[in-house]
């Protein structure tokens, strides 16, 4: 999180080796403002087929977010954000007992700030875009079936800091 903010999130995932997606909420708190931001998260991807002897997979992703605040009376705000890139892993290690799978990744980012000033009935969106590179090692455990995905994400934009995440998985 950027500095002066803090949140947290959940999401669900589902998919196979054709198609994958992911579906999330969080909420998001700044330091001086009373008001919250609620967020709702998309991501949709797709393998494309390699032969099977290539320890490696190709993945085109999008996503799209939307969030609603923080609302400061008299103004309201959203964000939406759409995005579009892939990542490419590599397989190392014995899928039958703990792999390690290392990532990397570029997307195209376009956000929009909507503000709407309520007693002026002023309404205004402001859209800037950028780019993301990504990095991260999935570990897989248990024949696969449990992953634990720390990342790291380098906004391309001039003071932009790193964000970090990391994603628990189990498939069944």
């Amino acid at each position: 999180m950027a500095d002066g903010t803090d949140g947290a999130g959940a999401g669900y995932g589902f998919g196979s080796n054709t198609f994958f997606g992911n579906v999330g909420m969080g909420f998001n708190r700044f330091d001086g403002l009373s008001g919250k931001q609620f967020a709702v998260n998309t991501l949709f991807g797709t393998q494309i087929p390699l032969p099977e002897r290539l320890p490696i997979a190709v993945c085109p992703l999008g996503q799209f977010d939307v969030a609603f605040g923080p609302n400061v009376d008299p103004v309201s705000f959203r964000t939406h954000t759409f995005s579009g890139g892939g990542r490419i892993g590599w397989m190392t290690g014995n899928p039958d007992n703990f792999n390690v799978v290392p990532t990397a990744g570029f997307s195209f980012v376009r956000t929009g700030m909507y503000a709407s000033y309520s007693l002026l009935l002023v309404n205004q969106t402001v859209w800037d875009d950028y780019s993301i590179f990504h990095v991260g090692a999935g570990l897989r455990f248990n024949h696969s079936r449990m992953a634990v995905t720390p990342g790291l994400s380098f906004p391309m934009v001039d003071g932009a800091d790193p964000t970090f995440n990391v994603t628990f998985s189990s498939s069944f």
